[in-house]
């Protein structure tokens, strides 16, 4: 690259200016500012509903913002991938792919044109036709042109999409393959910026290394909300923590390793602050409370003691009422500084499990395993030769896409019936689920109503259940399900597996969708569960901490 087109490329950068997005009567991005500049690989976190995919949308223009604006320098348009890849259901894959190289062929076209031009340029428009040309050049080159088709196929190997045929219709891929697949047309493209929306929710080990070595070569604008931990760590030059709602954006130069440590230390320190707090209200109330008592021990006496109260009577009733108005002057200060409490962790034990097995005790006590599978086969190839749960198994699930991972889960679940082989469960026994994709569909029903219906409880009691978990605040409870982000309905996903409060739990992807500080409790609420868990998950710091590794292939699976 000249000196010309570095110094071209260092200006190149994304940016919001006081970016104002509103989504019914709900304001998402309440005046956010930001720039992303080449070179910048930047992780967008923060929690769920905090406008995180908005301001994704809204940079790539998708969608306009309602006040701000937003500025690119990056000579094209961002390449954008949502979380829900949309493909038009009628294209096959080579379709797909070919648009993937529509630039390389507006680029191709142009330098066929100016070397038309060139054999007839004179003195004066000659040298203008062969600078563009050699920037064209340097374009196709940086896009690898050259190598479309070879390089193609790489992209594809890496995203386990090199089994898919080339005429297969988009309406007939998989969620995970529509995801995978928009991605291979991003990196393929190699836009001149990038906008990337959890772009590792479908992808296994492999694939998300590879796509974190891609990444780290990629030198133009890159903005990726992520809650992989790993990549954060591997991919990333810094973090920006996105509160949309409070128009807020703070910028980590560090690691995500670093950025957990210091929200660890924050999370201690409102701890600490809540306890001295705590502890200076019971003291300002047990002064007041001796206050009172005393005086009732110096009241003034009736009409026919009055001989008897005198000044020593007087002055300690004086000295009461000064403790009094001290210690209720106390409270009034500490109510208007409250610490208030922080949410209490994620855990599936204490809030359910304990109690349900001392409740359960008799009908599930006993020796023997309280899940046993043999023999299991099913229509889609998966063949399980036997797998029992007891105790505080901890066993992770793995194997390349499409080796029937998420059908497993769905068979020890009872949701899917084997065409061979057994399951059996111990009487009363309570299976907690949690699927990939949330079952609470679209809709207009409130969130508070809809998690009140799968609880079978009364919106009353639903929603201490759910404030109490700290998975949603007060303002949420009547969103529509339908409005609700993706994050949003995971939580709710969490909040009525909790609520089951069961033996077994078997999750399918847990960390896809939550926010960082969630998957770190959800990790701690797993380890301290004291019965068995299977987990099917891309997240590698999940996996290392599973007991057991059980892999499948295609036609077999290994225990380890």
């Amino acid at each position: 690259m000249t000196d010309t087109a570095q110094a071209v490329a260092k200006t190149k950068h994304l940016a919001a200016e006081e970016v104002v997005r509103v989504r019914g009567d709900r304001t998402v991005l309440n005046g956010v500012s930001l720039t992303v500049s080449a070179g910048d690989r930047l992780g967008l976190i923060g929690e769920n509903g905090v406008g995180k995919s908005t301001l994704l949308r809204v940079l790539a223009g998708v969608d306009a913002p309602d006040g701000g604006q937003v500025r690119t320098t990056v000579g094209g348009a961002p390449g954008y991938l949502p979380q829900e890849v949309e493909l038009p259901p009628e294209w096959d894959v080579a379709r797909c792919l070919a648009t993937a190289r529509r630039e390389l062929d507006r680029l191709g076209a142009r330098m066929r044109q100016i070397e038309g031009l060139m054999g007839t340029a004179d003195e004066e428009t000659l040298p203008g036709l062969l600078e563009e040309y050699g920037a064209l050049q340097e374009e196709f080159a940086a896009r690898d042109g050259w190598r479309f088709d070879a390089r193609a196929a790489e992209v594809f190997q890496a995203l386990g999409l090199h089994r898919l045929p080339l005429d297969r219709l988009a309406g007939q891929l998989s969620g995970g393959e529509r995801a995978r697949l928009g991605l291979a047309l991003l990196v393929i493209e190699a836009p001149p910026a990038l906008l990337l929306d959890e772009p590792t929710n479908h992808l296994d080990d492999e694939a998300v290394a590879w796509l974190a070595g891609w990444l780290r070569e990629y030198r133009g604008p890159c903005l990726i909300a992520s809650h992989d931990r790993d990549l954060l760590d591997g991919a990333v030059t810094g973090l920006l923590d996105l509160d949309g709602p409070r128009g807020t954006v703070v910028r980590f130069g560090g690691t995500y390793r670093e950025y957990a440590a210091e929200q660890a230390a924050a999370r201690r320190r409102w701890e600490a602050d809540h306890q001295m707090w705590t502890e200076a209200m019971d003291r300002a109330k047990l002064r007041l409370g001796r206050s009172d008592r005393a005086a009732g021990h110096y009241r003034p006496p009736r009409d026919n003691a009055k001989m008897n109260y005198d000044l020593r009577g007087a002055g300690a009733q004086a000295a009461v009422s000064r403790h009094a108005r001290a210690a209720k002057e106390e409270i009034r200060r500490l109510e208007l500084q409250e610490v208030p409490k922080p949410p209490a962790p994620l855990r599936f034990s204490a809030v359910g499990l304990a109690d349900g097995a001392e409740a359960d005790a008799g009908r599930l006590s006993g020796t023997g395993p309280l899940l046993a599978v043999q023999d299991v086969r099913t229509p889609g190839g998966l063949h399980l030769p036997d797998l029992s749960l007891e105790g505080t198994d901890r066993i992770v699930v793995a194997g390349p896409n499409g080796a029937g991972k998420s059908t497993l889960l769905r068979v020890l679940a009872g949701e899917l019936r084997p065409e061979h082989g057994s399951v059996a469960v111990r009487p009363a026994l309570r299976i907690g689920y949690l699927p990939q994709e949330s079952s609470f569909g679209s809709g207009d029903s409130g969130l508070l109503r809809t998690y009140a219906r799968a609880i079978a409880a009364d919106e009353e009691e639903a929603a201490e259940q759910l404030l109490d978990l700290g998975l949603f605040r007060p303002a949420d409870l009547h969103v529509p399900v339908g409005s609700l982000s993706v994050g949003q309905r995971r939580r709710l996903d969490l909040a009525r597996l909790v609520a089951l409060r069961p033996h077994v739990l078997l999750l399918d992807e847990p960390t896809n969708h939550l926010s960082l500080a969630l998957i770190e409790d959800l990790q701690n609420a797993l380890d301290d569960f004291p019965g068995p868990v299977v987990t099917v998950t891309h997240d590698r710091r999940l996996r290392r901490s599973a007991g057991r590794l059980l892999t499948l292939e295609r036609a077999a699976v290994a225990v380890g």
